[in-house]
């Protein structure tokens, strides 16, 4: 008795462990969209979209995202959120982050370079079933 149990308990991690594996492999993340979301003059919202593509036959747990934006190599906003949303297999899953700019920082880097040719960067990580996928985009301004 004692080593079927032994044997199933080794199954069960042997599965997680290629689960783990084909994930890290298989989870595609990009950029879907930066945009303006509102907020106030004093405090713009910037909304960050990304698009999570799971093409494996199982579900992931999407968990956790944590990530700055950069304008100019300096940080103007923050993300540190929890997520708890599950990545459905063989889909693609849209998820949105507000995310509250630093205009004091903001504003002296567009105003001293007049906006041409900015860069606009988020780095950082998005955990999924407890795997850390970093996260290095950029968009170039007109």
């Amino acid at each position: 008795m004692s080593k079927n149990l032994i044997y199933i308990g080794l199954a069960f991690l042997a599965w997680i462990g290629y689960k783990k594996f084909i994930l890290s492999e298989k989870i595609k993340i990009g950029l879907k969209n930066i945009g303006f979301n509102g907020g106030t003059f004093l405090q713009p919202i910037v909304n960050v979209q990304l698009e999570v593509e799971n093409p494996t036959k199982t579900t992931a747990d999407l968990q956790k995202i944590s990530a700055e934006i950069l304008l100019q190599n300096k940080v103007v906003g923050t993300i540190y959120q929890d997520i708890n949303k599950t990545l459905q297999a063989q889909q693609k899953t849209v998820i949105s982050f507000d995310v509250n700019l630093n205009l004091a920082d903001a504003a002296i880097i567009l105003i001293s370079n007049k906006f041409k040719n900015q860069i606009i960067e988020l780095r950082g990580n998005l955990v999924v079933d407890f795997i850390y996928f970093p996260l290095n985009f950029e968009i170039k301004l007109p």
